[in-house]
């Protein structure tokens, strides 16, 4: 008969969080809060309470998508991936380049940063710029001061 009092007390306990449960889902989270009164949409939040929304069907459902790459595919990327980062690793190593023919460099880079002749100002494009803006500023008039 003694063994026979852990059952009960297992049963007993085992109901109480049962009834704690149950009484918790009695309040469910899903109600609307009640509407303060003195809102000025109060009228409309309550409609909008009330009103059900849609319920989805499972004609709704969309299709399976068909352009999803297979893990094969996956697997294609990430190795070509990891191969270029070996590849990087490897061209940028220590010791893979150095600084030699330095002049040959410098000449080459002043070549291509000549300017054509065709693109040089010559005189009379000074003077030309040089009238259009005496003439605008001729023509331009100061705002007005502010009287104090």
């Amino acid at each position: 008969m003694n063994g026979q009092t852990g059952k009960i007390v297992r049963f007993g306990a085992s109901l109480s969080v049962l009834a704690a449960v149950l009484s918790a889902c009695a309040s469910s989270p899903f109600t609307p809060p009640p509407v303060d009164a003195t809102s000025p949409v109060a009228a409309a939040a309550e409609a909008a309470a009330k009103e059900r929304g849609k319920v989805p069907s499972l004609a709704s459902i969309p299709a399976v998508p068909t352009d999803i790459p297979k893990p094969g595919e996956y697997k294609a990327q990430v190795q070509a991936e990891q191969a270029a980062a070996a590849q990087l690793r490897r061209d940028t190593a220590p010791g893979t380049f150095g600084l030699s023919d330095t002049e040959g460099f410098a000449a080459r880079a002043q070549r291509a940063g000549r300017v054509p002749p065709s693109e040089i100002p010559t005189v009379a494009d000074r003077a030309e710029t040089e009238a259009f803006a005496k003439a605008a500023r001729g023509r331009a008039t100061p705002p007005p001061s502010k009287p104090q």
